[in-house]
């Protein structure tokens, strides 16, 4: 790859029109289940259309819907549209949780998420069309107790047997340990499977220590695992070139509307795009993680994992839903995104 700005060209790899009608006959009965995406602290996700939103006034929304949700379960539902085969995992609970187990089973892929008493969470965004803006409202969820836990954990460690490639994503409940992730990680790298991690905070530190195969912080998160301000790209790629050394083979830091930075096996690397008209941003992280996940379990390089995941974003913020795309878009925008190298080893 050259040191300079290119512009990658891909040849579309199917003329499908509309969503998941696109993939019906990609995923054979019989095809093994290659992406375990788990999720720990799903969600009702409620999308609210209203314009000129003001705190303490009464809204009826133009428009609303109500999908399941959770971060995993938005990378499920996009890599479910790409033709992948995916197995869906995490907690659920109550009556929130069997309708999110039905949103999920509808989407094509296997369902094997552990049921577990309380009620499965409610989150809430109110989008202004005018002001370009959105508000969130997240419910913090179940809490969950040891046994819990453990019944989860060996129920996932099974299910890595089928699997290639694992995502987890998203915040733990209430009760889990802080290194939660990281015990899940370690045993997925037992068993040679790569292990996409999405989270932040405590939780995205103590993972680290693990070294997952792939991680996706924001520049706030960047910023939070550096322990020290981040003034430019420059000094971005030098954090991730630490995390490399460290053991993560493909960090990445999102950086929103201006792309992503990805540490590649012979350098960091901008990747970018020209600005589109967005919908609704919600879930483009998300769904560039299912762009990511899907390409890495198909076998392609980690220069074309990420600018599927670029294209997966992009598309994402043309939908009102959250966590959806079309085949068409994203064959379209993979031929927009552009990379160039920042940073040699």
């Amino acid at each position: 790859m050259a040191a300079a700005g290119w512009l990658l060209i891909c040849k579309p790899t199917c003329d499908v029109h509309e969503m998941r009608v696109a993939c019906g006959g990609l995923r054979g009965a019989s095809e093994r289940p290659m992406i375990l995406t788990v999720t720990m602290n799903p969600s009702l996700d409620k999308v609210y259309l209203v314009d000129d939103y003001q705190v303490g006034k009464v809204f009826r929304p133009k428009a609303m819907t109500a999908t399941a949700g959770g971060k995993g379960i938005n990378v499920t539902r996009v890599a479910s549209i790409l033709g992948a085969p995916v197995t869906a995992t995490g907690l659920l609970g109550g009556s929130i949780g069997s309708i999110i187990a039905s949103d999920v089973a509808n989407l094509g892929v296997v369902e094997r998420f552990v049921r577990i008493p309380g009620e499965t969470r409610i989150c809430i965004n109110v989008v202004d069309e005018k002001t370009r803006t959105s508000t969130e409202i997240l419910e913090p969820g179940p809490e969950v107790s040891e046994y819990q836990g453990s019944a989860f954990v060996e129920s996932y460690d099974r299910l890595l047997d089928d699997c290639q490639v694992v995502v987890a994503s998203g915040s733990l409940p209430r009760g889990l340990p802080v290194d939660f992730y990281g015990q899940l990680v370690r045993l997925a790298k037992r068993k040679g499977k790569a292990f996409i991690l999405d989270t932040s905070g405590e939780y995205l530190k103590a993972a680290l220590r693990e070294a997952p195969f792939m991680i996706k912080p924001n520049q706030d998160e960047l910023w939070q695992i550096a322990g020290e301000n981040l003034r430019s790209l420059q000094d971005c790629a030098s954090v991730l070139m630490r995390i490399k050394q460290q053991g993560v083979h493909l960090p990445v830091l999102t950086l929103g509307k201006d792309g992503c930075l990805a540490a590649l096996s012979d350098g960091v690397y901008h990747f970018f795009a020209p600005p589109v008209e967005v919908v609704n941003t919600v879930g483009s992280g998300d769904s560039f993680v299912a762009g990511v996940a899907v390409a890495l379990s198909r076998g392609v390089g980690e220069q074309e994992a990420i600018v599927l995941g670029m294209a997966c974003g992009m598309a994402n913020t043309q939908y009102f839903q959250t966590g959806v795309v079309s085949v068409k878009l994203v064959e379209e925008y993979k031929r927009l995104v552009m990379c160039e190298k920042l940073a040699s080893y």
